[in-house]
């Protein structure tokens, strides 16, 4: 081995995970903004009653669902004119919407006990910035993109 080369060691996701902030899926829009504003994340999972993983929220899909459909559609919105006024009733009308609505059910997870090849594993194949990590289908962590590398490291 050349003095380059580190050993291999395998860090086990309980070791780099973060405890996570939740929201329920009836919860309006706009706790879920509060959540990840007030946690400074770009994302939470959904979870039942039961602590069951049902999607995950992003402010991604928040914005998107402030826009009227047509505006999506668009390559350009020079039109259309920039005064916020116009345009608030949208933004508010989204910040109602019930999560379920907006969130996506398809869901970067690991099981607990796994190691950070796993993780990254996860990361680079469903091309996400964070991975949820369960225990037989309850949310017990998160490990984001900068945790992982910073393990792998060994950056404290």
């Amino acid at each position: 081995m050349s003095s380059e080369e580190t050993p291999r060691r395998d860090i086990l996701v309980e070791k780099i995970m973060h405890p996570v902030v939740c929201v329920a899926p009836d919860a309006p829009a706009r706790e879920a903004l509060k959540i990840m504003r007030d946690n400074n994340v770009p994302g939470v999972p959904v979870v039942d009653a039961n602590g069951k993983l049902e999607g995950f929220v992003t402010d991604g899909h928040l914005l998107e669902s402030a826009l009227p459909q047509y505006m999506k559609l668009m390559d350009s919105l020079s039109f259309v004119p920039e005064s916020a006024d116009k345009w608030v009733h949208y933004l508010t009308e989204a910040a109602d919407k019930p999560v379920r609505e907006v969130m996506s059910r398809e869901v970067s997870q690991i099981e607990l006990g796994r190691s950070e090849l796993a993780v990254a594993h996860r990361m680079v194949h469903d091309g996400v910035s964070s991975v949820v990590i369960t225990r037989d289908g309850e949310v017990v962590g998160i490990v984001n993109r900068l945790d992982l590398y910073a393990a792998i490291e060994g950056i404290e």
